[in-house]
């Protein structure tokens, strides 16, 4: 890559709006990840927080400005739990899962959001450290 794209990338990775689509997309691939493990579909998850399966289906596409609130009922109704962590940005940030339950383990197939499956493919760069997330 020249100098110029990655100058571009890195003045990219800088705004404010980058940095809301990578929350938002590790919100829904963990959401999307938690209704495959519970069998929940669509349908299903609107209905029990209330909603269409349109607006399950307009979230989970990702561009809606959803509330705190609507993180929380989505993951309430999936019987998750919500995590929120901040951290300093010279911080080593990285997210590890462990599915508590053997026989659970078993049963579900290993799933990799796409940062982890980036990690996977091209390793960590110095560049890209701090989007890094892993599941184990």
């Amino acid at each position: 890559m020249s100098k110029k794209h990655v100058d571009i990338l890195d003045d990219l990775r800088a705004t404010l709006e980058y940095e809301v689509a990578g929350v938002e997309m590790d919100f829904t691939e963990s959401l999307e990840e938690l209704m495959a493990r519970r069998g929940v579909n669509k349908s299903e998850l609107a209905r029990r927080i209330g909603t269409s399966p349109a607006y399950i289906t307009k979230i989970l596409r990702g561009g809606t400005n959803f509330t705190l609130e609507t993180m929380v009922k989505l993951v309430r109704a999936l019987q998750g739990q919500l995590t929120i962590r901040v951290c300093g940005a010279e911080d080593d940030n990285r997210w590890f899962h462990a599915i508590r339950n053997a026989e659970q383990a078993r049963a579900q197939p290993r799933t990799m959001n796409r940062t982890a499956e980036r990690e996977y493919r091209i390793g960590p760069t110095e560049a890209n450290n701090d989007e890094l997330a892993a599941t184990a």
